[in-house]
Formats: structure tokens, sequence, C-alpha cells
């Protein structure tokens, strides 16, 4: 008699966000910053000191907030690097609009997921500083504060502060970084490893090493009339980016924790997909297939056709050539119909905020969702004839957005794509 083995199906849970905290340029909060996006305002600005000791003029998002900034002039030396208080702010943002209880966190099945493109590099500065001017060391420095700098400083931060006893993770790849941590805190919830996660990033670059190594690469904006208008993603008079500081944190829960505590998620999140264009370290294959197939790839696998989306939220650093590699990677994936799905760049008013662009960046993405608005490319006044896809220029428009796209790379070809379904379209 042949042996009959019953096996009962098993379903990874679902994933739904259901708490954003934001600090950008526009402002140190998520509502405060998502309404001065929609203003239509530019938050960047020239940074006096920096481009003093560049030599040239320098356009920046400076976060509004001298105590959180890496710009600041008034922090007291050998404190926290600024990414650990732009992480933990917040995340306690994040907590409090989920409706978390914090004491509620210190169990096995919370857990972290903080990303970081370089670590702390304003502290690194400071440590450069001391060591040139030859201080000595062991007397004024704490001897943790180099630990403070590392990149998992950010995950151990809040770790500790919230007593997490799951899974504390610290992706690094480069600008793709934001989005790869929240794409690696759904898999922790679909995996069965936790059942809440705080996942984001937060960026706090703007000193002088990173931004003079930008401008030696040639990406960094240069000659422009005002700093506001210094990022033209898309535009035919694009000349680079300017580099801005923040951080985005989002609260991922599987769907029957977050419902059983009554939460009301923003988003469910549907699928993420990696990729990599492993061309050169700085520049992307003219093709786009890598992209192309990275977009194909992960609607195939949510079951997401493209006729279903609403919005994407492009990368657009407004750089010649990665502005023109996401364009041609939507029209290989895509078609014709690439030329209809409303999308936009957000780094024309705030800046490219590094490490924090995909956390961010998803964070006004949910918001978008939830209010059905699509926000500006701010500062495309003279559209590339290359880029020829519908990128909302200039002003935001009012349209329901049920499915969305957010796409993220970086330096050295990494490749970032998640979906995200809105709740209302879930219950």
């Amino acid at each position: 008699m042949p042996l009959t083995i019953s096996v009962t199906e098993q379903t990874s849970p679902r994933v739904v966000i259901t708490g954003i905290g934001l600090i950008t340029p526009y402002a140190v909060g998520r509502e405060q910053s998502w309404q001065q996006l929609l203003s239509g305002h530019s938050a960047t600005s020239l940074l006096q000191n920096l481009s003093q000791q560049l030599g040239r003029p320098i356009a920046g998002g400076i976060i509004p907030d001298p105590e959180l900034s890496s710009t600041s002039l008034t922090r007291s030396p050998f404190q926290n690097d600024p990414s650990i208080d732009l992480t933990l702010k917040a995340t306690s943002e994040a907590i409090a609009d989920a409706g978390l209880d914090p004491d509620q966190l210190s169990s096995e099945s919370a857990g972290c997921v903080i990303g970081s493109s370089k670590g702390g590099i304003a502290g690194y500065g400071e440590l450069a500083a001391a060591t040139h001017s030859r201080q000595r060391l062991s007397n004024s420095i704490p001897p943790d504060f180099w630990l403070q700098c590392l990149p998992h400083a950010c995950s151990q931060a809040v770790s500790a502060r919230y007593g997490l006893k799951g899974a504390a993770l610290t992706p690094v790849s480069a600008c793709a970084t934001g989005l790869s941590s929240i794409m690696r805190g759904a898999d922790l919830i679909r995996d069965g490893v936790c059942d809440t996660v705080i996942a984001g990033s937060a960026d706090a670059s703007l000193v002088p090493a990173v931004l003079g190594s930008f401008q030696r690469m040639g990406v960094l904006a240069t000659d422009f009339d005002s700093p506001e208008q210094a990022c033209k993603p898309y535009d035919s008079r694009r000349n680079g980016f300017v580099v801005g500081e923040g951080a985005g944190i989002m609260i991922l829960e599987s769907m029957e924790h977050a419902l059983k505590r009554n939460a009301t998620p923003y988003a469910e999140w549907l699928g993420g997909g990696l990729g990599a264009d492993s061309t050169h370290l700085m520049h992307f294959d003219p093709a786009a297939q890598s992209l192309a197939r990275l977009i194909i790839d992960t609607l195939q696998r949510a079951e997401v056709s493209a006729e279903e989306l609403d919005y994407i939220n492009l990368h657009g650093t407004g750089t010649q050539i990665n502005d023109v590699y996401e364009t041609r990677a939507l029209q290989n994936a895509f078609g014709e119909l690439a030329k209809s799905i409303p999308c936009s760049s957000l780094k024309g008013g705030m800046g490219h905020l590094l490490g924090a662009a995909g956390s961010v960046e998803l964070g006004f993405t949910l918001l978008a969702m939830r209010d059905h608005t699509i926000p500006a490319t701010l500062n495309l006044d003279q559209p590339d004839p290359e880029c020829d896809l519908n990128y909302t220029p200039r002003i935001a428009v009012s349209r329901p957005i049920h499915t969305a796209l957010k796409l993220s790379f970086g330096f050295g070809g990494h490749l970032v794509a998640g979906l995200l379904r809105n709740w209302q379209e879930c219950e």
C-alpha cells in the first residue's frame, strides 16, 4: 500500500507599514515635511562654510535644526554622531504614528533594520581633525566614540533604546541603502523571524570629505543661478545632484499582528526586488537592461501588472547619465505604457539624501498614497528629449494612488525596487 504524505500549505505572513517617521531638509517631522514638499518650494540652500572650504558655491539640503544637522557649529564635539540622533528621533515619531507601546517592543519578535551608506562620517571627521591637531585623544575623546561612527551604530542605538531582542541588521548598498533596508525588514517578517520591524536609514554627510569627493567625480551640481534650482532632474540643463541629510524610519508588521492590535496601516508591502548593474563603479549600462529586468521581475513575482501602477517614485538624481538610464529602463520594461504612468523625483526640492534617500522617499510615497496626491518634480522647466515620461513637473497633481512602485539605485550598481498597495485597497 503506497505511503501517503499530507502536506499543509503554508503561506508567508503579509507585511504592512503602520508608522512613518521623517526628518528632512523640509522640516523635522513627517507631516511638516510632507506639507512643505507639496508647497512646491525647494528646501535646498547655499552651504556657506562648505562653499568657502571647497572654493566654489555648493548647495545642499540642511535639516532645519542645528542640533540634528551634520553642518552644526554648535554641537559639542564627540557626542553621538548626527546620524544616530536623526535615527532615534525619526524612530520615536514612527513608533508613535503606529500607535505602538514602546514598552511592548522588548520581545524576541521585534527587531530593526537600520541601513547606512557609510556610517558616521561626521564623527570620523571629528576624529580626523583631533588627530591632525595632535589633541591628546585619550583625554579628550570618550573611549567608545569611534564605535558610534561604525555603520551598525544606528541599529544598535535603536535596539538599545527600545530593548529589542529580535534581529538587528545594517544593510550597506550606497544610495539604495534606504529601500534595501525596508525590503530586508519585510523579509524578516515574511520569513517568520519577526512580527514587528523598525526599518529605514539615516544620513548626515554634509562634510567636506564627501562633498569634495562628489565634486571631483563630477556628479555635484554646479553653475546654478540659485541653490534652490541647483538640482534639475530630467531637465536638459541638469548637471548633477545636491547632497541632503535626513532620516526615514518605517514600522513594518505582519498583517496579523497589526490587525490584532487594531492598527490602520498605510499600505501593504507587496514585494521587492534586488539587482545589480556591474558595468562600472560610477556608470550604468546605457541599455538599462538590468534595471528593466528587475522592474519586470518585481511586478511578476508580486502578480501586479504594469497597468495597475498609479505612481512611480523615481530615484531621479539630476545627473546626465542616471536620469536617462532610469527613463530607458522604464521604457524597456513597459513600452509605450511608460509614458502614461505618473512618476516623479523628489530630489530637486530636498537634495539627494544618499543612504537615507530610499527610506525618506518611500515615506513620502506612502503619504502620497494616503492623500491621493502625486508630488511634483521640481525645477523641471526644459525637459530633456531623451527623458519623455510623465514626471509631474513643478506642480503636485491630485490623483488616486492604489498601487505604487519605488525605485532606488546607487554607485556600484546597486538596484532596488519595491511595490506598495494602498491599505484601502487591501481591506
